[in-house]
């Protein structure tokens, strides 16, 4: 009895083992932690990608119905009606800094282009509460970026690494050269000490030999010294000098009283969204060439506009570090394995942070989605006293949109005071040179 029982351990004993099956106590709670349910439909990404496309269906929508009525104006007041849609005043970004401004100069709504002070407003408030939530769940041009880089990922997938890491990075690259040439310059102009007049001066020509410098430096220099992140860094400076340019000539220069008159007297102030319809109905061949390089290297360089040039996208990630939530990260969870980091499509290091402080930050919830583990990656408020559900998140974020924007419509802040029987007046005198824009300068009436 006693042999045959030696026999069965030494039979156990000799049996292998299996790496996988071997843990240590430290190794084992993170294991049995590290599975989410991703079976259930109903995930972050689905619920954000179908707010997207309800608001791109909106926008296509907005647009379709503005171009109706111009094509209407156009025609004298004949053939098929619709009315103007107030929602086409989003697209005027720098006529909604100018009513903010003329708001809190007066107290007043403009007249002219109420909407846009409205939408423009309503998007700060979301960025004091959600972050830049705006950006990856409502913003068009974001929406295009994204299912562009998502195209763009599939088919990388099919190069060699080699060439995709060069079609990746020389976008920045260059951007980031670019940047190196055009932030000092607008800070130049921001601080006063050269004037746009300054750009006929012969001296910029002897600076020909510091541009062609800047444009090199990200590419020579090696990347031990000057890593792809710091190109990264440098190109994301562009938007923020364009934002100072913007407050500087607009909220910090123009007074009220300007203002008042342009609302009152200024016609390309009048006819400013039907202006911008033309400019991308009758687009120039440079215009078109730049608008055509954006959407071809936003396929392999993700977010491309959103990372480094959108001012307004600068402006709402400045007023988000005010906002009580954030991507938080318990570190006694998190098993180290980077995909947050990958998921990101903002280039933040969200593996490194116990916090993810930064103005970069679109609350798109990707990396919470990517994160393998149960409550090691979440969106929090606050001292992490609280879990936002994506779910919640989202019912927020539009919850205050709609709110607003209803609000008024209820109030009488929505439609603009000018007439139909003025648009198609100024409609067929749009080619008059009053309405054109002359560096700033408006002729009045």
């Amino acid at each position: 009895m006693e042999i045959h029982q030696l026999e069965k351990i030494k039979q156990q004993k000799s049996r292998p083992v299996s790496v996988q099956n071997v843990r240590t106590e430290n190794q084992q709670p993170k294991t049995r932690k590290a599975v989410k349910n991703r079976g259930t439909w109903f995930n972050s990404q689905r619920v954000r990608w179908s707010v997207q496309i309800a608001f791109f269906i909106v926008v296509l929508v907005i647009g379709w119905q503005f171009y109706t009525f111009v094509k209407y104006c156009e025609a004298g007041g004949k053939g098929f009606y619709l009315p103007r849609p107030p929602g086409v005043e989003s697209f005027l970004p720098i006529s909604a800094l100018m009513g903010t401004k003329y708001f809190f100069g007066t107290g007043r709504i403009n007249p002219i282009h109420p909407a846009g002070f409205v939408i423009f407003g309503t998007l700060l408030l979301t960025a004091l509460f959600f972050k830049r939530g705006f950006c990856g769940w409502i913003c068009p041009i974001g929406t295009i970026s994204e299912w562009e880089w998502r195209f763009g990922d599939w088919f990388m997938k099919k190069l060699p690494k080699g060439v995709t890491y060069w079609i990746r990075t020389v976008p920045t690259r260059l951007t980031a050269g670019l940047s190196l040439i055009f932030t000092p310059i607008i800070g130049l102009l921001v601080l006063e000490v050269i004037t746009m007049e300054s750009f006929k001066s012969p001296a910029f020509r002897y600076l020909m030999p510091l541009y062609i410098l800047a444009m090199v430096l990200p590419f020579v220099v090696p990347r031990k010294i000057w890593s792809d992140r710091v190109n990264d860094t440098i190109a994301r400076a562009w938007k923020f000098a364009i934002l100072a340019f913007f407050i500087q000539v607009i909220v910090i220069k123009m007074p009220v009283i300007q203002l008042e008159v342009l609302y009152t007297r200024a016609p390309f102030v009048r006819v400013a969204d039907i202006k911008m319809l033309k400019f991308f109905t009758n687009m120039s061949g440079v215009a078109l060439s730049v608008v055509l390089s954006i959407l071809i290297i936003s396929l392999v360089n993700k977010n491309f506009w959103c990372r480094f040039f959108c001012p307004y996208g600068a402006l709402l990630g400045i007023i988000g570090y005010a906002s009580p939530m954030r991507i938080a990260r318990d570190t006694g969870k998190c098993i180290d394995c980077g995909k947050c980091t990958r998921a990101c499509a903002m280039n933040i290091l969200v593996e490194k942070k116990k916090h993810v402080l930064t103005h970069e930050c679109v609350a798109c919830y990707d990396c919470v989605h990517a994160c393998p583990v149960n409550g090691a990656l979440d969106m929090k408020l606050v001292g992490d006293r609280k879990k936002i559900h994506y779910g919640l998140y989202a019912i927020m974020l539009i919850g205050l949109y709609v709110a607003i924007t209803n609000t008024a419509r209820a109030t009488g802040h929505w439609y603009t005071k000018i007439s139909d029987a003025e648009y198609i007046m100024r409609v067929s005198e749009i080619n008059s040179p009053k309405y054109l824009h002359k560096t700033g300068q408006f002729e009045t009436e």
